[in-house]
């Protein structure tokens, strides 16, 4: 079964996508491209003017198809470094991000540790395809959960994923903390013990759990609403006394950061935790902000002297943001396998393995912040800092205004918080000057808190990076006096080079020379050369690619005194590194001295230098030094698996196009992976590219678009969309072997229990029959729903076009009956596509496209895999208020290059005779050689029900043993899912001796 395309309508899109591709293309940051990074100065174009971001953003919001929600800059992340947060402008904005991504950056942009990661191969199996972690064994997973073991609290033995971040860890706690919640009293325990100024997500049941009535309150269910105490003892004991029996856990920051940065006293914490236990209670620990060493220690809940043993360990504590992902440390196992992004997961096991690189910082700070506090007497007030994380209170909601107001003027990005706070997040990239200079900018800031031109925008940082005076030009022997002056006057004996050393680096290599134009005079030098040459030099000597000859080693960039001013050493650095790439050279190395070439060593960065090691015993004494390298070219493809046997048709979904797509080749992918950033703050050119491919392919009755993070959220996400134009609504509605998710309760709830632990659903949201097994029970359940509930209460109707766990298909006259039912009760009809888009299904992009024309969705919901989601919506539904729907991350950079890529490349493909072959082995094979098996699914997503569990485990085990593997559906059913790029033959040749072979041994007596 395959879609059959509207051509007309396709060959105008086609060539539509075939002009934006080409354009995109040309536009987009190329792969061995270099790029030079800001680590210098905050950058202030004349009147705030940023033309490319403007351009890229109107694009981005495509005439209404997303909501104007994104700051103005639109973020460049290959030039983004440490602090420095830079726009795509010609003349950009450069701001220090004082927040590091609201808390989830340890070592700001371009982290030294990820980019060091990415060109020793530790993303090879999770930078061009994500793997499916529900299907495989994934190393950097159980890497990054034993890890995490170490560090956790004593008795949270069990670690557990999940794919969005915060809200989702916290959803994920709540749901093993109501396993192991107390027995049910007097009813079902619904609702959570949460506190004042609190904040857990924005999915439904965290939410719920939020302070913030504005925030929460139009999304709330009635039954489940939380119960909210203040940071009293006393009146959490009452309210146990009075309410305990309704609750099933309690949940609490130690620092409410959303709330103001509100510290909450260690013997409330530890009070609160011997409540808990008397009670029976599980208590989660919602660390999302604060783990990962923001405070100082790793966890938050151990700086306050808490968690050292049993009795004052949490039951479940939770991170997120420096994580990259969600984190849940529990006392009890996790009942599912959730699948989440693998790259974002090491990007977090680095962020842990450099986490102790932040432990300068609260020394650092301290001195500043107190002397802030006493300059402004009165207006300063409650100064709060604990490793990483400053906040100060205003007098009013008017003057954290004034302040957040002026940031963009005064060169600084920081956020509110609460009702007068304002707050920052320091990293590992900040030293002691980047540190004074933000400082001088807040205080700036504070003295204009009244001033009427406060806004005004006063240019900074345009002076040009190098002189024009200056040339770099080749040395020549009447040069060597001028130079050996140069070296001598520059470094102490131990550091200079003889002048036959730099000869001979001159003669093997490269030596180049800066020189005034005006006078002629020589004002500092380079000289470099295959690594093979310098053997004996410290780092160069132990330097693993020694031999390989790709390799450049830097062996002296000095600067006279006289000319550091004039962007000499950049000029010479630029022809250096340029020098190398046009020569073949794959990376340019070299050493820093620690503490006394700053600025040289900020110039490497500049050009994407990290750390190789860190050298002792340098220059004949105790002197340090830094082996750092400068890549030139893309982080090397994977390498191809080594052939063990195995035929995935499970990983489909995630890895559409196997583990190792050629075409990421393309992409330069060393941005998006190394700096991790909120997308719902931000566009990035990367953003803006897949949002135009998007709009041009939106799905039938849809002309706007939203991010999520996770398949999960896009439930969430839908249904505070739905609740905002129907308030009245208190259900959702799904169907019988439905799959939307299982980490968040929303999700959870609309999705079949079957195949899942006990106690799935937390909202009792009502499953029908599916139309394609019983349209006329589908019908008369609805009709029964709407009778008892009324239409108003219900919020939609989610129905997966290609049922994922199931194989139900919704098509033909099902569909247009199931569109009329929610049409004559006005409910909206929300689709998934899951299962079915991206091409999947033959020749369009979705599923939908195969329906009848007068079958027009609401909603359709999409994951295409990775830490990223879509919701589509049409005009009646859609909620164009800036901020309303937004979520921390809402999707991850990465996993937008990978999902825009999949749709041009799929879209390219012919699957015809793939889905015929597939079609023909269920249907004559495998159908006749399970009798009572129903075939499901269309295309290249097809479904085998077994007459029963016993048989479809034995089959699945039978193929595992044959390097098979195929995906789990419902507990009845195996799932085909191959990459699309499967060949017939594949399919008509091993795929058939196996599968049936397979069979042939589950079927045969024991």
């Amino acid at each position: 079964m395959s879609i059959e395309p509207n051509s007309g309508r396709d060959l105008d899109l086609n060539a539509r996508l075939d002009a934006l591709e080409a354009s995109q293309r040309a536009e987009a940051p190329r792969p061995r491209a270099i790029f030079e990074r800001e680590t210098r100065r905050v950058r202030i174009p004349p009147g705030g003017e940023l033309p490319e971001s403007a351009a890229l953003l109107e694009r981005f919001y495509g005439g209404g198809f997303t909501v104007r929600e994104k700051k103005p800059m639109v973020v460049d992340t290959r030039r983004s470094s440490g602090p420095y947060m830079v726009s795509v402008d010609a003349r950009p904005l450069t701001l220090l991000d004082a927040c590091s991504q609201i808390a989830t950056q340890t070592h700001g942009f371009y982290h030294p540790g990820i980019v060091k990661a990415l060109y020793t191969g530790r993303f090879e199996h999770c930078l061009w395809s994500n793997p499916d972690t529900t299907v495989h064994h994934v190393p950097e997973l159980a890497a990054y959960e034993e890890a995490l073991e170490r560090l956790a609290p004593p008795a949270l033995d069990h670690v557990s994923f999940v794919c969005a971040g915060g809200a989702e860890a916290n959803e994920k706690a709540l749901r093993i903390a109501r396993l192991h919640a107390p027995p049910p009293v007097n009813g079902p325990r619904r609702r959570v013990l949460a506190f004042r100024d609190g904040f857990h997500g924005r999915t439904l049941a965290t939410l719920g759990a939020t302070w913030n009535p504005e925030k929460r309150a139009p999304f709330e269910f009635a039954g489940y609403e939380a119960v909210f105490s203040r940071a009293d003892l006393g009146e959490v004991e009452r309210l146990l006394d009075a309410r305990g029996h309704e609750i099933y856990a309690i949940v609490v920051e130690p620092m409410q950061a959303e709330g103001g940065d509100v510290y909450l006293r260690r013997e409330f914490l530890l009070g609160l935790c011997q409540l808990a236990r008397a009670r029976k209670l599980p208590l989660v620990v919602d660390e999302v902000q604060t783990g990962f060493a923001t405070g100082g220690p790793f966890f938050w809940w151990t700086r306050l002297g808490l968690g050292g043993d049993e009795a004052t360990a949490p039951d479940i504590l939770t991170c997120a943001k420096k994580a990259c992902l969600g984190v849940v440390l529990s006392r009890w196992p996790d009942p599912e396998s959730n699948q989440v992004h693998v790259a974002s997961a090491l990007r977090g096991l680095i962020q842990l393995e450099t986490s102790r690189d932040q432990a300068y910082l609260e020394q650092l700070l301290r001195p500043r912040a107190e002397a802030l506090a006493e300059a402004f007497p009165g207006l300063v007030g409650d100064v709060r800092l604990a490793g990483t994380a400053l906040a100060f209170d205003l007098p009013d909601s008017a003057a954290q205004t004034a302040f957040i107001d002026q940031r963009y003027q005064r060169g600084l990005m920081t956020y509110p918080a609460g009702e007068r706070t304002i707050r920052f997040r320091f990293s590992a990239a900040w030293d002691e000057r980047v540190v004074d200079d933000l400082f001088k900018r807040i205080h700036e800031s504070l003295a204009r808190l009244s001033d009427k031109t406060a806004k005004d925008w006063a240019p900074e940082g345009q002076s040009p990076d190098s002189d024009p005076a200056v040339i770099v030009r080749p040395i020549e022997e009447r040069d060597w006096p001028q130079i050996m002056v140069i070296e001598n006057a520059s470094y102490e004996p131990a550091r200079r080079d003889s002048e036959a050393y730099l000869r001979r680096a001159a003669t093997t290599g490269l030596g180049l020379c800066a020189v005034d134009t005006a006078t002629g005079a020589i004002l500092g030098f380079c000289f470099g050369g295959p690594l093979e040459g310098f053997r004996g030099v410290s780092g160069a000597s132990q330097d693993e690619r020694l031999g390989l000859g790709d390799t450049f080693y830097s062996a002296d960039v000095t600067v006279a005194e006289a000319a550091r001013s004039r962007g000499v050493g950049r000029l010479l650095k630029r022809a250096q590194v340029q020098w190398a790439k046009v020569h073949g050279f794959s990376f340019v190395s070299g050493r820093n001295r620690v503490g006394t070439t700053d600025a040289m060593a900020s110039l490497n960065r500049s050009y994407g230098a990290f750390p190789v090691a860190r050298l002792t015993h340098q220059y004949e004494g105790n002197a340090l030094a830094d082996y750092y390298r400068i890549p030139l070219v893309p982080p090397p493809a994977p390498k191809t698996p080594p052939d063990e046997g195995i035929l995935d048709l499970a990983s489909g979904l995630q890895q559409p196009f196997g583990p190792a797509p050629a075409f990421m080749a393309s992409h330069e992918l060393v941005g998006p992976t190394a700096s991790k950033i909120n997308l719902s703050n931000y566009a990035t050119i990367d953003t803006v590219h897949y949002t135009e491919h998007l709009r041009l392919v939106a799905p039938r009755g849809t002309g706007h678009m939203y991010f999520t993070t996770s398949r999960d959220e896009t439930v969430d996400k839908a249904l505070r969309c739905l609740r905002l134009s129907r308030p009245q609504g208190q259900l959702a509605v799904g169907l019988e072997g439905g799959y939307l998710g299982h980490v968040t309760a929303a999700a959870r709830s609309l999705s079949d229990p079957a195949g899942f632990g006990d106690g799935l659903a937390l909202f009792e949201f009502p499953r029908l029959p599916h139309p394609e097994a019983d349209l006329a029970g589908f019908e008369a359940g609805l009709k029964d729903l709407v009778e008892k509930q009324g239409a108003d209460k219900l919020l939609g109707l989610f129905v997966e076009v290609v049922g994922e766990r199931s194989g139900r298909v919704l098509a033909g006259e099902t569909a247009r009956a199931l569109a009329a039912a929610c049409k004559a009760h006005d409910i909206p009809l929300v689709l998934v596509e899951t299962a079915s888009g991206c091409y999947r299904g033959g020749t369009s992009a979705w599923g939908v496209d195969a329906l009848p024309a007068d079958v027009v969705p609401d909603m359709v919901l999409w994951y295409p895999g990775g830490q990223i989601g879509h919701i589509f919506v049409g005009d009646r539904y859609f909620i164009k208020k800036p901020l309303v729907l937004i979520s921390t991350w809402d999707g991850d950079e990465l996993s937008a290059v990978r999902a825009h890529e999949h749709l041009r490349a799929a879209r390219r493909l012919d699957l015809g005779e793939a889905i015929a072959a597939l079609d023909e082995l269920l249907q004559r094979d495998v159908l006749p050689a399970c009798p009572g098996a129903r075939l499901g699914g269309v295309g290249l997503y097809r479904t085998i029900t077994f007459p029963s569990v016993a048989l479809a485990e034995a089959v699945d085990q039978a193929c595992l043993h044959r390097g098979l593997y195929l995906g789990n559906g419902l507990p009845d059913t195996l799932v085909f899912a191959p990459p699309l790029t499967i060949s017939p033959a594949t399919i008509t040749g091993d795929l058939r001796r196996r599968v049936l072979a397979a069979i042939d041994e589950a079927r045969s007596p024991a």
